[in-house]
């Protein structure tokens, strides 16, 4: 599981790294998840793969956004150490398939709405996210793998994906990356906003021995204090039910005896109320009598 699987930390990579004024101030929950709709689709070597969809309505003026376009976020993982130089043709897959799948939605939404001349379909924004040690040679535009051609120029498409090099990571950037992801953590594991930045700062002064004095927390412990409070809650609540229905009882045998009942009527009575057998409401009956 990669960090582009967890919403928290993906708003954080793309406020930090994805050098789109748009993507500075997303927040997690402007973020949803697609992959399924589309990675499927093709080979399951491309599981790692995921498609964001970002809300950026409330990011573009009114004028720019009259169709609430979203934007899409295709994320890349290549595990592997050899270069793949076709991603660049995987990433126009699932381009393609991404506009085509929305205009088929807005079209089931509003029929015709393709054909009108303000309509547009939502930006992509591809990533490229690589571990490996060698040198990533593969072409970044895929005008580059189309042969000859610069002979068409402008008659064929061009785009460009953003390729991120975790070899590119430098020990002294190690502390700042850590620390923009230690603070999606602990902000989801709700500590206290305080708390929370003391620790992010002793990273980015690599004060690592301090790192979590503030910080006092046994999460295996905590855990089991509360399965030991919740266990005894679960005994505290079966007493009071339990002490509830004898005192129901009593009062139903009590009352139905003033009455001048009879043992029978009393014991069908106890049955159909309280749904016991008839060997229990015996018993509950002369419980009550030997009581009395």
């Amino acid at each position: 599981m990669h960090f582009f699987g967890d919403n928290i930390l993906s708003s954080q990579f793309f406020r930090d790294y994805a050098d789109m004024e748009i993507l500075r101030n997303i927040q997690p929950e402007d973020i949803e998840d697609v992959s399924e709709r589309y990675v499927p689709l093709y080979s399951t070597e491309r599981e790692s793969d995921t498609v964001k969809k970002v809300n950026i309505s409330k990011y573009l003026p009114r004028k720019e956004n009259q169709l609430n376009l979203p934007l899409y976020i295709i994320s890349l993982i290549e595990h592997k150490t050899k270069v793949e130089y076709n991603v660049v043709m995987q990433i126009l897959r699932y381009m393609v398939y991404i506009w085509e799948d929305y205009e088929k939605e807005m079209t089931r939404q509003q029929p015709g709405i393709s054909s009108r001349k303000d309509f547009r379909y939502p930006p992509i924004l591809p990533i490229v996210y690589y571990e490996g040690e060698r040198k990533w040679t593969a072409s970044l535009d895929i005008f580059e793998r189309i042969l000859c051609g610069e002979l068409l120029g402008k008659y064929l498409p061009h785009f460009r994906y953003q390729l991120v090099m975790l070899r590119d990571y430098s020990n002294e950037d190690l502390p700042d990356t850590m620390a923009k992801l230690l603070r999606a953590l602990l902000y989801r594991m709700n500590l206290p906003e305080g708390e929370a930045e003391d620790v992010v700062s002793r990273i980015k002064e690599r004060k690592m021995a301090k790192l979590f004095e503030n910080v006092k927390m046994d999460i295996q412990a905590e855990r089991r204090e509360r399965a030991e409070a919740e266990e005894k809650l679960e005994e505290v609540e079966k007493k009071l039910e339990e002490t509830a229905k004898n005192l129901e009882i009593y009062k139903l045998i009590s009352k139905m005896t003033v009455k001048g009942s009879s043992e029978n009527e009393i014991k069908v009575e106890l049955m159909r109320k309280f749904s016991l057998s008839e060997e229990l409401a015996e018993r509950e009956y002369k419980k009550v009598l030997e009581e009395e």
